[in-house]
């Protein structure tokens, strides 16, 4: 079974295509934030190079969010067309749980975050139990300062805060408990992603990105 998993909700575009629970090849491109531009050529030279087409790809997965409001939808409606036109199922997946899969041996609570300005970011806390992630703070958007101190009182133990923007907040994150890691090529594990949780979309047409918030033009109309 070809599976084709697409991420562009943060500034690295990513793209795995697995056979079976097999990394075939993947993509890790964080040199610019143009994913409208370099997400469908992207995929189509990762089929070229491994000779395979479209129509070869048996399922589909992608992030619904949160993260870049416009990159979420770039990858969502990407997602929802290759899978309604070739009527091949679609899987989606929590994008903040995606950043945490790379470092689900390193330690036992991890905080996925992505900047979303001002001092706040799209936030997650999860405890690794089993080989598997388990929320403990569900993904929504934070003040970052407010939020590790909540982590504090909750979590006596270590925790990573991971992901490529991470380093935007170390001078918030100051206290010895949280270790701070962005998110490199060298740290990403497509590995991990396949054995993720992921959940089928039923109805392609009805499924919406989950942006945890509105567009920054609604919000200054409001």
């Amino acid at each position: 079974m070809n599976k084709l998993f697409l991420d562009t909700s943060t500034q690295a575009l990513i793209l795995i295509l697995y056979q079976n629970d097999d990394v075939v090849d993947y993509l890790f491109d964080e040199s610019k934030n143009n994913h409208s531009e370099k997400l469908m050529s992207s995929i189509e030279m990762m089929l070229n190079k491994n000779k395979m087409t479209i129509k070869m790809i048996d399922a589909f997965y992608v992030t619904e969010g949160p993260g870049s409001y416009t990159g979420v939808r770039i990858g969502v409606t990407v997602a929802k067309t290759l899978a309604y036109t070739l009527n091949k199922p679609l899987y989606k997946i929590s994008s903040l749980k995606v950043i945490a899969a790379s470092y689900l041996n390193e330690f036992n609570f991890l905080v996925p975050l992505i900047d979303a300005r001002r001092g706040n970011a799209f936030a997650s806390l999860y405890e690794v139990k089993e080989g598997k992630l388990v929320n403990k703070f569900e993904d929504s958007l934070y003040n970052v300062e407010t939020f590790i101190h909540d982590i504090k009182n909750k979590v006596k133990d270590k925790v990573l805060i991971c992901g490529i923007d991470s380093e935007k907040f170390k001078d918030i994150i100051k206290e010895d408990q949280f270790i701070v890691s962005p998110m490199l090529k060298t740290d990403f594990k497509p590995e991990n992603i396949v054995k993720l949780e992921f959940e089928q979309v039923k109805n392609i047409h009805a499924f919406v990105p989950n942006y945890k918030r509105l567009p920054e033009a609604e919000l200054n109309l409001l």
